[in-house]
């Protein structure tokens, strides 16, 4: 892991207080979110999630490209305490959901996992850095982690996620500019575990359910 990114790591703070709601943004005015919903149910016709994620990133950066540019408005609105999240669109037949996350200057998030859940995360505005974790040791509710790779998603850049493979944490590197990011996920991710700093290559792992704007 570069240097870069152990910093951009170390700068990593624990999760705020949840504020009070903002007004939702309008999802379906989220450039590209009819054809971005078909893609993913086309490639759920495939449903081993191996196929699935390997799909929606080779097409992804065609559809971010078709559409990015008229991103605005809502979408590039940062809330200066936190990331918002916000859900584009839940399916109520196929359960998958697919989330914006608008991050400010700075912000991100602690280790998180994703509940074993299938994933694709992809860069429509600015920049996100996502650095990998492996567990090595599990006693109870601690675990010692290891730090993997660590990569910069540039706009129209995606990444997948496996069930096996969602050890993460992520961060807007820049410190200027807004980033914008699309989580689709293989059901709603309402609840997921941080794993907090123990000291020592510890981690305490703890379950929390993030604010969700609709």
């Amino acid at each position: 892991m570069n240097a870069d990114a152990m910093n951009a790591i170390d700068a990593i703070q624990p999760p705020r207080p949840i504020a009070a709601p903002r007004p939702a943004a309008q999802a379906t005015a989220f450039p590209g979110l009819g054809e971005l919903i078909r893609l993913t149910e086309e490639a759920l016709g495939q449903r081993d999630c191996t196929a699935i994620v390997a799909t929606l990133r080779a097409r992804l950066p065609a559809l971010i490209a078709r559409h990015r540019g008229a991103l605005g408005g809502e979408f590039l609105r940062a809330d200066p305490q936190r990331r918002r999240r916000v859900e584009l669109h839940h399916c109520p037949v196929l359960g998958y959901q697919i989330l914006a996350m608008i991050w400010g200057p700075g912000q991100g998030t602690p280790i998180h996992d994703h509940h074993e859940l299938w994933g694709v995360e992809s860069t429509w505005h600015g920049e996100l850095l996502v650095a990998d974790f492996q567990p090595t040791t599990v006693a109870g509710e601690l675990v010692r982690l290891e730090p993997r790779d660590a990569v910069c998603m540039r706009t129209g850049e995606a990444l997948g996620l496996t069930p096996e493979q969602g050890l993460h944490l992520c961060r807007n590197p820049s410190q200027r500019e807004v980033a914008v990011t699309v989580h689709i996920y293989a059901r709603a991710l309402d609840r997921f575990n941080l794993y907090v700093d123990a000291g020592d290559g510890w981690y305490r792992r703890r379950e929390y359910c993030p604010e969700t704007e609709y």
